[in-house]
């Protein structure tokens, strides 16, 4: 009798401890996993949704509007059956908010299980591959699989869906393959695809842990969505804890920018921004001069205006800027830096910066684009960005990478013999970090 009522308390706990959260108004919600069945808000379904459930029934608690798991318009015990099928595996629909920031609130119920899906972009597809479920992609976005042929070999031969001259969705071939789920980031996609489950999630960045977890939920990929989450994360607060406690003043200048022809710079704006870079600026602390800007996220500016500031710090998107004779200098299909170290070369030998701190102290850095744009490997460029600010960090930024290359991509590529991705390399561990170790002492 004293376990049975220790059960008790211990559900009645649990129920207390969710209330804050489901007890909200829509705030609240917006920021929860958006997988209805997940009545107490709290990012999981598991037994306590049932038991904040059987309190909304018994009038004890309120209820919200993922309370509702199948989806009917009312709180009952079919809700509650509804839970048990999710925790199970067992669902035969699934009802989900297809916004990963629910700006708007649209639901769409999913038949289970989930077998073909149609992605438009890299970050999608990537997690899909973390999910060891890229079997189940019918066709992607755009022909920018087929020019990453290295690291989506499996998807470069899909077709894709989109118009090769304009990028624009071919909307009757979609709705002739009618996939499952199609995942995208446009919401006005919807209205042009009736019939298709569109679910615009944001699975890039360094903040995308909820919606991956929705994914999870879809494609009945729970288990491989927390193994990664745990990683990720893992990442993200070593990464954290290294930095957090550094003092204000002991910050650099730091200008994350693309220089484009005619003296014009690029400039990334870093915390309070939405790119990819700003994510990465928002996690390590720096004195960011793209705050300086009046625009929220990306800015043109003269030479003139960077002279003026006079970073300590300039972190240059390499393959943004076209390699002298065309095509890119950094990427999974490179070996060979010499093309970056020209190309860092040659903005430091601009006369016209020679007084600027970060060129006279060679603290330029050119870092590939993709890993600071909407991908998972955000996570690496966060820890190139981290070690390049503070070398004395204790991080090593291509064993991250390799990890995520081999246990979550699942691909065969070693980045102690290919790869160009960061110039000027870091010498850690007996290596260089950013370009194939054979080039030590070369360049």
């Amino acid at each position: 009798m004293r376990r049975h009522w220790r059960s008790i308390l211990c559900i009645l706990i649990s129920l207390v401890a969710s209330f804050s959260a489901a007890s909200g108004d829509w705030d609240d919600e917006r920021l929860a996993l958006g997988v209805f069945g997940n009545a107490n808000l709290d990012d999981r379904i598991d037994e306590k949704d049932i038991a904040y459930t059987q309190e909304v029934i018994a009038g004890r608690m309120p209820s919200n509007n993922l309370t509702d798991a199948n989806y009917d318009g009312k709180i009952d015990e079919d809700d509650i059956t509804q839970i048990e099928k999710i925790i199970r595996g067992e669902e035969e629909e699934l009802t989900v908010v297809s916004e990963s920031n629910w700006d708007e609130y649209n639901a769409v119920t999913i038949k289970k299980p989930v077998k073909t899906v149609l992605t438009r972009f890299f970050d999608s597809a990537e997690v899909l591959r973390i999910f060891d479920s890229t079997d189940m992609i019918l066709a992607v976005g755009c022909k920018n699989f087929q020019e990453n042929s290295l690291f989506f070999p499996e998807l470069s031969r899909l077709p894709y869906v989109a118009d090769t001259r304009t990028s624009e969705l071919d909307n009757e071939y979609i709705l002739s393959m009618n996939p499952d789920i199609f995942l995208g980031w446009y919401k006005e996609d919807r209205e042009k695809l009736p019939g298709i489950n569109l679910i615009h999630s944001k699975l890039w960045g360094l903040n995308s842990s909820r919606d991956i977890r929705k994914l999870g939920y879809i494609l009945d990929k729970e288990n491989e969505a927390e193994e990664y989450i745990k990683w990720h994360d893992n990442c993200i607060n070593k990464i954290k804890e290294e930095v957090d406690e550094i003092p204000l003043d002991d910050r650099p200048r730091v200008l994350v920018a693309l220089p484009k022809p005619g003296g014009v710079f690029g400039v990334y704006r870093g915390e309070g921004g939405t790119t990819g870079m700003d994510d990465l600026m928002t996690l390590i602390p720096v004195n960011s001069i793209g705050q300086l800007l009046p625009t929220k996220d990306y800015e043109e500016v003269d030479t003139e205006w960077v002279i003026e500031q006079n970073p300590d710090i300039i972190i240059i998107a390499s393959n943004l800027i076209e390699a002298k004779g065309g095509g890119s200098f950094a990427g999974y299909d490179l070996d060979d830096p010499s093309q970056m170290a020209r190309e860092r070369e040659d903005f430091l030998s601009r006369p016209e910066l020679a007084e600027v701190n970060a060129v006279k102290n060679g603290r330029v850095y050119m870092m590939e684009y993709k890993l600071f744009s909407y991908s998972q490997s955000m996570i690496v460029g966060a820890a190139y960005l981290a070690k390049w600010i503070y070398p004395d960090l204790d991080l090593n930024p291509e064993k991250i990478h390799q990890e995520y290359l081999s246990r979550f991509q699942h691909l065969d590529y070693d980045l102690n013999e290919h790869g160009v991705f960061a110039y000027p390399p870091i010498e850690i561990e007996g290596g260089l970090a950013g370009i194939p170790d054979r080039f030590a002492g070369q360049i």
